[in-house]
């Protein structure tokens, strides 16, 4: 921690030791996951991105640039399945994104992977789903539900469906989800 801080904190407040070391100890995981934050944007600007600022937002913490794409990059500090946590409304709103989805894994070593290729296969359908639903791409998404096991495994995630229903705007796709509503 930067002395300096710490310094104006005791001179301007007259915190005491007790006082800096309870509110570091109540802080600790907030400091650890901006610490990490920063991090992982040096570990962004090494693999070549560009405009890379942070955002603290549901379905990712950085956003950044490479190569003429947009990328949304979710930071993971800790030992856990990197994906895990996410939950069936985060698959959702991450569908919703244009550009790329990446997780930046940052422990044992930073690994950046294509966040799509490491969900659980179940989380991995809805994800196609929620991407053909707000596509508008019906085709594919009759083709999709026309599988048995993709259906299903939607079927499964109906009141997440339900809860997102107001947000289609294209007729055809609610005509072709509604059956399994």
């Amino acid at each position: 921690m930067h002395v300096n801080s710490l310094e104006e904190l005791i001179n301007e407040y007259g915190f005491t030791d007790e006082e800096i070391n309870f509110a570091l100890e109540r802080a600790k995981g907030i400091i650890f996951g901006f610490a990490m934050e920063y991090r992982a944007r040096k570990v962004l600007e090494n693999y070549n991105f560009t405009n890379i600022k942070s955002v603290n937002l549901p379905t990712h913490d950085i956003e950044a640039e490479k190569d003429g794409e947009k990328y949304y990059i979710e930071v993971k500090a800790s030992k856990k399945s990197p994906t895990k946590e996410y939950s069936a409304y985060k698959i959702a709103m991450i569908a919703q994104l244009h550009g790329i989805h990446l997780t930046l894994v940052m422990l044992p070593s930073p690994r950046l992977y294509l966040t799509e290729e490491i969900l659980s296969e179940p989380k991995k359908v809805l994800f196609e789903f929620f991407k053909m639903l707000f596509n508008n791409e019906n085709d594919k998404l009759k083709a999709f539900l026309a599988n048995d096991k993709n259906r299903k495994i939607v079927e499964s995630y109906n009141k997440i469906i339900i809860h997102y229903f107001p947000e289609i705007k294209d007729l055809t796709s609610l005509e072709i989800i509604r059956p399994i509503l």
